[in-house]
């Protein structure tokens, strides 16, 4: 039996790599720091790093185009700074300019092709524009640089999964777990991918895990509940389940 309502969860964090330290900061508003920053540009206006940590501080007060103009000119100071690029592609793709986001993060990986987040961030570009061979191919690639990046292979488990190929999302879900046996989510997405291929028994074990390390999910509650009443009617009309394999 087949079961339709269970959907996979997003957990596409998208990574603004920041160049102060906000603890630093903690007990300063954020209006003291960027006038700092400013005084700092002022003084030195070819300073590419306070022109970008003034977008960063922009940014997360919400002033969008003032970051983006901050990022530029640090890339006009400094062609290379790839955490400007990174960060000028986050903000792209908050405002759904998607192409501008993912050339953005493809001039970051040129020059860094190292840059496991550039990579990662254009999986999640990728993703939201339903280009799902290419989101799969950039998380691999993040996964290859860093094979302890649960993200990306958390993330990799959700693309798969969108594309119905059901054994690489189980496989991708598994790895994450491996390097994060606490995942909750990627134990509900697991239980998901179980579920989907007629595996119910396993998919319980799965969920309830789920619920072990996080038992406020109403996620896995409802999965659960679906596949019990989807159990309960297999089992009235006779019909066998698949057993794992």
């Amino acid at each position: 039996m087949k079961i339709y309502i269970l959907v996979v969860v997003l957990m596409l964090l998208v990574l603004v790599n920041m160049g102060y330290s906000q603890n630093q900061v903690k007990n300063d508003s954020l209006d003291a720091v960027i006038n700092e920053f400013r005084q700092a540009v002022e003084k030195n206006p070819t300073y590419a790093d306070a022109h970008y940590n003034l977008g960063v501080v922009y940014s997360e007060k919400g002033m969008t185009e003032d970051a983006i103009n901050e990022y530029k000119k640090t890339l006009e100071i400094e062609p290379d700074f790839v955490k400007a690029y990174n960060n000028l592609g986050v903000i792209y793709y908050e405002m759904d300019r998607l192409d501008e986001a993912i050339e953005a993060m493809k001039k970051a990986i040129a020059a860094s092709p190292q840059y496991v987040e550039a990579h990662y961030n254009l999986g999640i570009i990728y993703y939201k524009k339903k280009q799902y061979n290419e989101a799969v191919a950039a998380f691999k690639k993040a996964v290859e640089l860093n094979v302890k990046f649960e993200k990306g292979y958390y993330n990799l488990g959700v693309t798969y999964a969108s594309m119905d190929a059901m054994d690489e999302s189980i496989a991708a879900f598994k790895k994450t777990l491996e390097i994060n046996p606490r995942y909750s989510d990627a134990y509900y997405n697991l239980g998901v991918a179980y579920a989907k291929k007629g595996q119910l028994d396993e998919a319980i074990k799965l969920l309830q895990k789920a619920l072990e390390y996080n038992p406020d999910d109403y996620k896995s509650h409802f999965a659960l509940g679906v596949i019990y009443q989807a159990k309960r009617k297999t089992k009235e009309s006779g019909i066998e389940e698949k057993s794992p394999k």
